[in-house]
């Protein structure tokens, strides 16, 4: 049974049908435009299951694959690659390698380290016998590994999968910390520019149609190594990005050192402070510094606050101040300085304490 299918780039649910094609005793293609990036994709497709058991049972690989995109540009701007980016101690790891043909065009160039997934179990067979290349009889999906790659190949094989997204998120997992993705796909930007046969590009298998631009969509957590289009195919490589180089584990890390500096002011805080602002930073303190055994009373300018409590202690109006001569510890980096400001208007002689 089909399913509605949602884009596999974004995963937006709203298309535009831009044509249905039909095949003789096969199922019909609706080829549809996502409404909110762009890509072209059949959204009428069968299961990931089925496509495995089509593949795995009616593969029509297992003689000398010919590729369907051109092998003298494919195979120059790989080779290029290889030379330019690839050392000669990598692991590569091609999914969806059928009979192994790619795979032994990269041992030839002193590569070792190969291994082929491939659901068609013939060709595990005919790889081993023709090119002495390793090949696991498997889809990518169920494919497990302990071990890392340093580059995993997506040849003329995305184009053909329903779960597009997962399968790069799988192949991400795979690879080590610098490692790499090389797509080759059909360029469908550029399908209008020279052909023969209408509606040759809708084949019962090609179920997404990328450009270059999908794929800097698709590839988003990657940095681009190199693209190249010849009209017929896209051929790319993407490394993987650093995710402790992410912003956000340096806006944790550099947060902890300053952390460290306020549990030294909490540390020297006597027992008997009034804390001024019971916002966020106050009540992260609470939760997560022994701020508590320290704090006399709550102050804050906040109408809607005065008279209630925070952690069972009293919040205060600043007009109460003048009762008090306990130091207080302006707990608030946003409004510090309007803070103090007030202090000083008030003309409070306590101690006033910052972070």
């Amino acid at each position: 049974m089909n399913e509605v299918r949602s884009c596999p780039i974004c995963l937006h649910d709203k298309s535009e049908l831009l044509y249905t094609q039909k095949f003789a005793e096969h199922f019909e293609h609706k080829i549809v435009l996502c409404n909110f990036c762009g890509f072209v994709y059949v959204n009428n497709t069968p299961s990931q299951k089925y496509y495995n058991e089509y593949y795995k049972n009616q593969s029509k690989y297992e003689g000398t694959r010919q590729h369907e995109m051109h092998d003298e540009f494919t195979y120059k701007q790989f080779d290029y690659i290889l030379r330019k980016f690839i050392p000669k101690n990598s692991s590569i790891l091609e999914v969806g390698c059928s009979v192994g043909k790619l795979l032994d065009f990269i041992k030839h160039r002193g590569y070792k380290n190969l291994l082929g997934v491939e659901p068609a179990p013939e060709c595990r067979i005919i790889a081993k016998k023709d090119y002495n290349i390793s090949v696991i009889t498997s889809t990518l999906e169920k494919f497990a590994s302990k071990r890392k790659y340093d580059l995993v190949i997506f040849s003329a094989v995305l184009e053909h999968l329903t779960e597009v997204r997962n399968a790069i998120i799988k192949a991400y997992s795979l690879l080590n910390t610098n490692g790499m993705i090389y797509i080759c796909v059909p360029d469908a930007e550029r399908f209008h520019k020279k052909f023969d046969e209408p509606y040759g590009e809708f084949s019962t298998e090609h179920i997404n149609f990328f450009t270059e631009k999908s794929l800097y969509q698709l590839m988003s957590n990657c940095d681009k190594v190199f693209i190249k289009s010849d009209g017929k195919a896209i051929v790319s490589l993407w490394k993987k990005i650093k995710i402790e180089d992410n912003g956000m584990h340096k806006y944790i890390s550099q947060s902890q050192k300053k952390m460290g500096l306020i549990l030294k002011k909490i540390e020297l805080l006597p027992k008997n402070t009034i804390i001024w602002g019971v916002g966020a930073l106050t009540q992260r303190l609470l939760m997560t510094t022994k701020i508590r055994n320290k704090i006399f009373k709550f102050v804050d300018s906040n109408k809607n606050l005065i008279g209630k409590k925070l952690d069972g202690i009293d919040i205060l109006s600043p007009d109460k101040l003048v009762e008090y001569n306990n130091p207080i510890l302006i707990s608030s980096f946003a409004f510090k300085d309007e803070i103090a400001k007030e202090t000083r208007k008030r003309e409070l002689k306590n101690k006033i304490v910052t972070f």
